[in-house]
């Protein structure tokens, strides 16, 4: 393709993500109820494809940062402000936010506990019989939040700024190594990203961010700052701990302590109000861990036959995955990429949002198939033709696991089948190399 049609391409791509992303918005703002976000999965299947258009084309392309951000916000402004209905999740941030505020202890006082507490806000909490579960930075972002105003599309625009800085680390990644950015042009325009931020305002696209930025800084030999990202990242989502034991090394290890003992001190002062709690900091969590399920790949083919055991068989595979992605590896791209893709694969529970633990390590390793597994999955939001707004429950239908699973797998093997014959690099790897002028003490 001659380079000015590439340019022409690239554009016309791009346009149709910005435009399926409006769509997106104006089926969500005319949605009667939750039942009807589910419109959204079609959609979100072709923005997948005008992504991948975009991302092949950018390989053709040199285009510089502040378009490649610019294109990646045109995909998340149209979301900003469309109703939460994919998952109510960000009510229960604002929610914290708020008890927080009012100086309660949301490990103490479950929203059902609260009446008088901003009701209207309150009626929108999932689970509200529950307690919180989550990390001491995301009770300061919850804290952030409420300061800041309180509004869900408060919540949703400041996620969606976040994952602008996961595209800017890919794209820094990439080309400090001097391959092609167009997994950062994948990720700038997929719509699983852009949902998760800019509509659904999810933790982990937060905690992802902050874990993509310190994976930067280790790659530029900044060990200090990459090792007090990965904590803050831990701190708002427990995920990017995994790769702390790849982020040592020999000729930085003060500068490495350093960043985790500044890291850990700040866990502390966050988590100081409400450590009266004690026990109770992890009985939601409990509650999770032992009774969530929602569209696993293996938790629901061995449950009828473990039974009880399930749980902690899954668990010991997860902790032996991330085991052999530190001893294969040693550094944390590789080490992210197996610790996803284990989690994704023996999670019980698989939104789309959790995708993203496996789908930003695999563009940074310039790989494609959890891209389009992660398109494939959005078809889980299909469970919402089955919810019942009174009970707050939905029925799964026998159909998800074969539109979502299905796909999904087909799109790994190809890619896995390509890989066989065509060996891809798939930098960046290897320990981080300190620029000429700065010498590690």
């Amino acid at each position: 393709m001659a380079p000015r049609h590439s340019t022409r391409f690239l554009l016309l791509t791009t346009l149709l993500c910005v435009g399926f992303s409006l769509l997106c918005a104006l089926l969500l703002h005319g949605a009667p109820d939750r039942t009807a976000g589910a419109s959204v999965v079609p959609v979100g299947w072709a923005w997948g494809a005008a992504a991948f258009g975009a991302a092949w084309t950018s390989r053709r392309t040199p285009v510089g940062l502040p378009v490649l951000l610019l294109a990646a916000a045109a995909v998340r402004i149209p979301l900003v402000g469309s109703p939460p209905l994919l998952s109510d999740d960000l009510f229960r941030y604002l929610w914290e936010g708020t008890v927080l505020a009012a100086g309660g202890n949301p490990f103490l006082e479950s929203p059902a506990s609260l009446p008088g507490l901003d009701d209207a806000l309150r009626a929108h909490v999932n689970h509200p019989g529950l307690t919180s579960i989550y990390p001491p930075l995301a009770l300061g972002w919850f804290r952030l939040l409420h300061l800041l105003g309180g509004s869900p599309w408060l919540a949703q625009a400041c996620t969606a700024s976040l994952d602008l800085v996961t595209v800017l680390a890919l794209a820094l990644m990439l080309r400090g190594t001097g391959a092609s950015v167009w997994p950062a042009w994948l990720y700038a325009l997929h719509p699983v990203p852009a949902l998760e931020s800019a509509a659904g305002a999810h933790l982990d696209v937060v905690a992802v961010a902050l874990t993509a930025a310190a994976v930067l800084a280790w790659q530029r030999g900044r060990p200090g700052p990459a090792v007090l990202g990965v904590v803050a990242g831990a701190g708002v989502k427990l995920f990017p701990v995994l790769l702390l034991p790849v982020m040592f090394t020999r000729q930085a290890w003060r500068r490495e302590v350093a960043g985790l003992l500044i890291a850990g001190v700040a866990m502390v002062v966050l988590l100081w109000p409400v450590l009266d709690a004690g026990p109770a900091l992890v009985a939601s969590m409990h509650t999770y861990w032992s009774s969530w399920s929602f569209n696993g790949l293996v938790y629901p083919l061995l449950a009828p036959v473990l039974g009880p055991y399930t749980r902690p068989v899954l668990a010991g595979a997860g902790v032996t995955a991330v085991g052999w992605g530190w001893w294969r590896y040693r550094e944390p791209v590789g080490t992210w990429a197996v610790a996803g893709a284990a989690f994704v694969l023996l999670s019980p529970t698989v939104h789309p949002w959790y995708l993203l633990w496996v789908l930003v390590p695999s563009l940074m390793r310039r790989r494609w198939g959890w891209a389009a597994a992660s398109v494939a999955l959005l078809g889980s939001y299909g469970v919402l033709l089955g919810y019942d707004p009174g009970t707050d429950q939905w029925q799964v239908p026998a159909w998800l696991p074969w539109i979502t699973w299905g796909p999904a797998l087909a799109f790994l093997a190809v890619e896995a089948l390509l890989r066989r014959h065509v060996k891809q690099p798939t930098a960046p790897s290897g320990p981080p190399a300190a620029p000429a002028n700065v010498r590690h003490r």
